[in-house]
């Protein structure tokens, strides 16, 4: 007990004296600035990041996602101030002028000042289209703009799960890898008693070699990859960063024509082109209206003059105008209408070569997805084969009815269909992410169209 005792009062005597000779207030403050060091030490010793993280940082720090943000301000602003469509054009002007004589008999004039202000508006018949194609525009930006960000989440999420399926094949190589050294270090022993014969115990060597190799191409391959990942999420490439989220599947039975009549009309890319097509039947209405239409001028003026006293005048006119040569055939006029019209019926067109490709797209993936999950299948039952074939190899080659490189084999392919199980799983997954990204939906969504 004194020991305990000393050995106390050895460890608490010098933070006692600091204390009487800090004080409470600076002992309390210099506590403060130690943990918070300890707190920063273990920062700064690994981040975890998370898939809605990463996906939260790349919608934030995503270049092309702010340029879009722009452009979709612009149209924001050009749909909120349709009057700028009407607002009439004002000038103002100002003007001197004076006459110098250049002989003596003539009569010296005094300057002339000038000023005015002039209004002047012109409106046409296809005007109010020209206004709903301007809000349409903006319509169409903001669902690009939702459409951008929702592809860029599932890029995210596609290069996330695959680098932890990067992750969990450098643990099965490190695992191989100190399976190849555990197994050297006893063939080394065993040969100094002569158990091994020399070609086992060099291919032991080999097999051993060959195992660091794959391991540190494969980790050379992570460190780029998840470098590239970083640096697209804003985020320092020189901290440590480990990815917490292991993609997790369920078998889904995927009914076609069940996605194809409730969420076809719904994709990103039909909602657009039907847009594209209202656009463009109000462009092919207001290219006739502008053309062939009557048009109105209106205009108003204020002006005054200063010579030999103050002068000054308003005046306003009113004038319609038809076109002529539009309605005649072969002109620039009727050109531009027959144009407008024919990019309408070439946008329609256009729709319905889309829909019947976007119905052999949904087909292709629900059928891709099924076979996947049969390659999944037979990846877990291969890789409890070959999980069961090492342990009986492993076995054998200890009690020496195996020679080694029957054994290696056998481990080599537990290796392999561990990877091959591995991304099959990571294959699935990314199918399934980018049937539910066509279909403009969340991938739970999708379980409800499973039969």
């Amino acid at each position: 007990m004194r020991c305990m005792t000393d050995a106390l009062s050895s460890v608490t005597h010098p933070f006692l004296i600091i204390f009487t000779r800090m004080g409470l207030k600076k002992y309390i403050a210099l506590l403060f600035i130690l943990f918070a060091g300890f707190v920063s030490a273990q920062e700064n010793t690994g981040r975890v990041l998370t898939l809605e993280e990463a996906c939260s940082l790349t919608e934030k720090n995503s270049i092309a996602l702010q340029k879009e943000a722009i452009d979709l301000e612009m149209d924001r602003i050009a749909a909120k101030n349709l009057w700028a469509q009407i607002f009439p054009s004002i000038s103002v002007s100002g003007g001197a002028r004076y006459n110098i004589p250049i002989n003596d008999n003539a009569q010296k004039i005094d300057p002339v000042y000038t000023a005015s202000v002039g209004l002047s508006l012109r409106l046409n018949a296809g005007l109010p289209f020209t206004m709903a194609n301007i809000s349409m525009a903006y319509k169409k930006k903001l669902l690009n703009y939702e459409q951008a960000k929702r592809i860029l989440i599932n890029q995210t999420s596609k290069n996330f799960y695959s680098l932890v399926a990067q992750m969990e094949r450098l643990t099965f190589l490190e695992g191989a890898m100190r399976l190849a050294l555990e197994q050297l270090e006893r063939d080394r022993i065993a040969r100094q008693s002569g158990y091994v014969g020399e070609l086992d115990y060099l291919s032991a060597q080999v097999s051993a070699e060959r195992a660091k190799l794959a391991y540190n191409r494969a980790l050379t391959d992570y460190q780029n990859a998840l470098g590239k990942f970083l640096v697209a999420l804003g985020l320092d490439v020189g901290g440590t960063v480990t990815l917490e989220g292991k993609p997790a599947i369920a078998k889904l039975s995927l009914d076609p024509d069940a996605l194809i009549s409730e969420r076809l009309t719904q994709r990103p890319d039909m909602v657009a082109q039907r847009s594209e097509i209202e656009q463009l039947k109000n462009t092919r209405t207001g290219s006739f209206l502008s053309n062939k239409g009557p048009s109105v001028n209106l205009s108003a003026e204020w002006g005054a003059t200063l010579k030999d006293g103050f002068n000054d005048f308003i005046g306003a006119g009113i004038s319609v105008s038809i076109p002529i040569d539009p309605w005649i055939p072969g002109t620039t006029g009727d050109q531009a209408v027959k144009r407008a019209n024919a990019s309408y019926q070439k946008a329609v067109l256009e729709l319905r070569d889309m829909e019947n490709n976007a119905k052999q797209e949904i087909r292709s993936y629900t059928d891709s997805i099924n076979n996947t999950w049969t390659e999944v299948e037979i990846a877990r039952l291969q890789a409890s084969y070959a999980q069961r074939a090492y342990e009986l190899a492993e076995q054998s080659y200890r009690r020496g009815t195996m020679n080694f490189l029957n054994y290696e084999t056998a481990r080599n392919r537990l290796s392999d269909a561990q990877q091959q199980l591995l991304q099959s799983e990571l294959n699935y997954k990314i199918l399934v992410l980018d049937l539910a990204s066509v279909l403009n939906i969340e991938e739970d969504e999708l379980k409800k169209y499973s039969r």
